[in-house]
């Protein structure tokens, strides 16, 4: 790990890492200990076309406020890293995951599970379609309650399943992020800046779908003018696109590497 950018294994403040980080030095295995299958390799079910748009994977439309999640992932070298596998998964519009352990009974959405998944491309880049999540509470081995700032968890698989990073993505202005103790746990400030997504404007969608105003987008004085071309030609009619998009670049290695929340 990097120091002071990798969060520690274990936490004593925060209980999950305490049930699930190894009691031991972590210790390298030689190369050639496990069967080694050159990938990626990605199951039994290929990467589908709705894998990456959350917000279609079901016949209702979810509650909550539609994003747009891009970036790229690359190297230290800042070289793509191409044709890799991004996993996430998160909480509905109401912080509720799909997950029999979730009990702190906010509601479930019919219409969103909260699992996606997207090849990066050439350039190594990535985009995903979601529901902004909700935060949740959660308590401490210290007694102390708190809340999680909205986030979304985030996997990328390199050439084979033993080679699987995990993170954490949260969103520029949540003030949550002041009391996140997963955020918090990262020593270094630069650190944990690595995992806010930023609003990017010119990468969100306005659609503008009544007849009155229909092939319009916004021109310099935000006046509707046309249509917009990031507006996805393949969504169901009538369906408003319109999505706040977050910029969240990812480095695997070196000085400027993402922080990583565990390693497999």
């Amino acid at each position: 790990m990097y120091q002071d950018v990798d969060p520690p294994y274990r936490d004593p403040s925060y209980e999950v890492t305490v049930l699930r980080a190894p009691l031991k030095p972590i210790v390298q295995l030689p190369r050639g200990w496990f069967h080694n299958v050159q990938g990626p390799a990605f199951g039994r079910l290929k990467v589908g076309p709705l894998d990456s748009d959350l917000t279609r994977q079901h016949a209702g439309e979810p509650l909550g406020e539609r994003i747009i999640i891009f970036g790229r992932v690359t190297d230290s070298d800042e070289r793509p890293v191409r044709n890799t596998l991004i996993e996430t998964w998160q909480a509905n519009a109401a912080g509720r995951y799909v997950d029999p352990i979730d009990l702190w009974g906010f509601p479930l959405d019919p219409n969103f599970t909260g699992a996606g998944r997207c090849l990066t491309d050439s350039d190594g880049r990535y985009r995903l379609v979601t529901i902004r999540p909700g935060a949740y509470p959660t308590f401490y081995r210290t007694g102390e309650k708190g809340w999680r700032a909205c986030h979304i968890h985030f996997s990328l698989y390199g050439a084979g399943f033993d080679s699987r990073l995990i993170t954490q993505m949260y969103f520029e202005g949540d003030p949550l992020l002041r009391q996140d103790r997963m955020l918090l746990g990262i020593p270094d400030a630069r650190g944990q800046d690595r995992l806010i997504a930023r609003l990017e404007d010119a990468a969100s969608v306005i659609d503008v779908i009544n007849t009155a105003n229909a092939g319009s987008s916004m021109d310099e004085t935000g006046r509707l003018i046309a249509k917009s071309a990031l507006i996805d030609p393949t969504a169901p009619p009538n369906r408003n696109e319109s999505a706040l998009a977050y910029r969240f670049d990812i480095v695997l290695r070196g000085s400027g590497a993402t922080p990583l929340e565990d390693r497999e």
